[in-house]
């Protein structure tokens, strides 16, 4: 009986993807838990230590509200994904609800800028194993370093999705005991050994220049929070994505926050004078390996930074298998070359293709940018995206009056909010929109800059590609 309820629940959303003009290619084998683990994976833990000093510079004090802010405004923003998950169960996230909540043309240049989340943020976690690999191996060659985080790691997607949920899980509790023991040893430095400001209560980690410093630090943490949209990009290889994608959502924002707000507290806690160290670019760049090492000794250090490592190396597997079903999915549409991007391997049953150029692009990316500048852009295209969705919410429900209705009412179609419901379908995506607005105008120049003439170069594309905005491919004529 259970199998066969199984079997029914995969032969529906098959049936939910084919109402689309899509068929099933991509093989539905994750759960809630498997999905909870490939987000939090992608957050947690290596996400502080990768942005740590950056974040401390930006704000002049603070890692712990920056990272507190961003969670309350994804938190709004993980709302919206959830209904839209449950209208659009497809592959492409950001490029499938906003192109089919709001407006096909809007979807791409929203799916397009996001394609600087998914493929510079593996070029972000690359360089930054790079550097940190290099604390131990100084004579070894940067640029080697980086081709073993990024082509070796990056090219293991090519093996299936399944081998990701497999070794999720226990990646996921690995990851979570180096960052919760690094939390303890620290701590312990402080209250027991007198470390840094000696006590484990006290107003120096929420310290801050201005308030918009303190803005501009919490868009670049945005950039730690982006496990929870790339688990939208496994919708076609969920077995119940309407139920399990939402849940999975809400307990990576959960958790993410609360791990990255402690890591954030404590590690100001042991820091005795970071000012000292700021125009030393590799202390920046490898913060909590210093305090680490700090409190721990030079035992410590190791455990902290073997841990890391691998941690970094799944998230660059997770990055990558993220990315590449963002291609994917613009590929299947055809506005991307479909021949490349669509194409899914025949016995791994992965888009290969798209693995492979971001994999390339990510190396040779990562032998000449710097992290602080990538990481601003990838948060250009998420909270580009994350506003653009927020409003498609809107529009699909009181202007197109399209929407379904919640699971607890059936999944009604067409159906049209009201009373209390016009707080979860209009009040908080509004407001998810203005907090995601308000933030991503207090993002460093030079990364809005790049990042809008990448939005330009995707607008001049699609104008070209559907000749002046009238020719669509026939299933994403809506």
């Amino acid at each position: 009986m259970l199998a066969q309820e199984k079997e029914k629940g995969l032969l529906d959303y098959t049936a939910d993807l084919s109402k689309f003009g899509y068929k099933q290619e991509l093989e539905r084998t994750m759960n809630v838990w498997q999905l909870t683990a490939f987000g939090l994976n992608y957050m947690v833990p290596i996400a502080p230590a990768i942005i740590f000093g950056i974040l401390l510079q930006t704000s002049g004090g603070t890692v712990a509200l920056p990272y507190l802010l961003a969670g309350i405004a994804m938190l709004l923003t993980a709302l919206s994904y959830s209904v839209m998950v449950r209208n659009f169960p497809l592959a492409g996230s950001v490029y499938s609800y906003v192109g089919r909540g709001w407006n096909a043309y809007f979807g791409f240049i929203a799916g397009w800028v996001l394609t600087l989340d998914y493929i510079l943020i593996p070029t972000v976690t690359a360089s930054s194993s790079a550097f940190f690999a290099q604390q131990y191996f100084p004579d070894v060659p940067y640029w080697v370093l980086l081709a073993i985080f990024s082509i070796g790691t990056g090219l293991l997607n090519l093996f299936g999705v399944e081998l990701l949920s497999k070794m999720g899980l226990w990646l996921l509790v690995l990851g979570e005991f180096v960052v919760w023991a690094s939390i303890l040893v620290w701590a312990k430095a402080v209250h027991l050994d007198g470390f840094g400001t000696g006590t484990l209560f006290s107003t120096q980690p929420f310290q801050f220049e201005s308030l918009s410093s303190l803005i501009a630090a919490t868009s670049l943490a945005v950039f730690s929070f982006l496990g929870f949209d790339a688990i939208t990009t496994l919708s076609e290889e969920t077995r119940r994505p309407k139920r399990d994608i939402p849940r999975a959502i809400y307990w990576c924002i959960g958790i993410g926050t609360l791990t990255m707000f402690m890591c954030g507290y404590v590690g100001m806690l042991a820091i005795p004078d970071w000012k000292e160290h700021i125009s030393d670019e590799t202390w920046m760049n490898t913060v909590l390996f210093q305090v680490s090492k700090m409190t721990g000794g030079e035992g410590f250090a190791i455990f902290f930074t073997a841990g890391y490592l691998t941690e970094l190396a799944v998230f660059n597997l997770v990055a990558t298998a993220a990315g590449a079903r963002l291609l994917y999915g613009m590929g299947r549409d055809t506005l991307l070359p479909k021949s490349i991007f669509a194409k899914v391997n025949k016995r791994w049953k992965t888009p290969h293709w798209s693995i492979v150029i971001i994999v390339a692009v990510e190396f040779i990316l990562g032998l000449s940018s710097n992290i602080a500048t990538l990481s601003n852009l990838v948060n250009y295209g998420a909270l580009f995206g994350f506003a653009t969705l927020n409003l498609s919410v809107i529009w699909l429900y009181y202007v197109k009056k399209k929407g379904e209705a919640p699971l607890s009412l059936g999944s009604v179609p067409n159906w049209k909010p009201t009373g209390w419901r016009h707080l979860r379908y209009l009040v908080l995506p509004l407001l998810g929109f203005f907090v995601i607005v308000y933030v991503w105008i207090s993002m460093d120049p030079v990364a809005q800059l790049i990042g809008t003439i990448w939005l330009a170069i995707g607008v001049i594309y699609l104008i070209i590609k559907t000749k002046g905005f009238k020719k669509l491919p026939p299933h994403l004529d809506v």
